[in-house]
């Protein structure tokens, strides 16, 4: 496989394992769920309430965890010896994903020349496609580096078959987001 294809595949994981988390957080984390509850659920319903709130938090206060994950990535990939270019392009995607999901919530002005042209080319996630998630029951479009994945995983229903499966074997309901009213949800 040719190195472009190879790196196109690696951006599609990143995307990918992001949007699995964005999807998890959403859809599972309460916000009485040990440890992560407050930090993450109330974060998300935050977010869902007041989508541009988060472009307050600077880079590091953002993305701290996912900057941590990617060094741990990288740590554990070197003491394994299977340290690549591709481990190293996915951790900078994934310990940067928060940021690219805020560019997704400023206009081009905020976001400067370069993240405009990258947008404006589809080569980050643009405006109106993130603005699909925020949508209706918020129950979609989890993926925020490409505007490629999202519509493929949403034809599949990706999201909503495994949310059945976990709740059908495991009795795992996904939690109402309270920023859709009742009658929303109920739909």
């Amino acid at each position: 496989m040719g190195v472009i294809l190879q790196g196109i595949t690696t951006v599609f994981i990143a995307d990918f394992v992001t949007g699995l988390v964005h999807w998890a957080e959403d859809a599972y984390a309460r916000r009485d769920t040990p440890i992560i509850g407050k930090l993450v659920a109330d974060a998300n319903i935050e977010h869902h309430r007041r989508p541009r709130a988060f472009l307050a938090n600077n880079w590091f206060a953002s993305s701290w965890d996912l900057l941590l994950l990617g060094v741990l990535l990288i740590a554990v990939a070197w003491w394994c010896d299977r340290l690549t270019w591709h481990i190293w392009l996915f951790a900078a995607l994934v310990a940067n994903a928060n940021q690219m999901h805020k560019w997704t919530h400023q206009n081009p002005a905020e976001n400067g020349v370069l993240v405009t042209w990258l947008q404006e080319w589809k080569l980050l996630q643009t405006r109106r496609h993130h603005a699909k998630h925020h949508q209706g029951e918020k129950n979609s479009y989890y993926c925020v580096i490409t505007n490629f994945l999202n519509p493929v995983l949403e034809e599949l229903e990706l999201w909503k078959k495994t949310e059945r499966f976990l709740e059908r074997w495991f009795g795992l309901k996904r939690r109402p987001d309270p920023t859709v009213d009742a009658a929303n949800q109920a739909a």
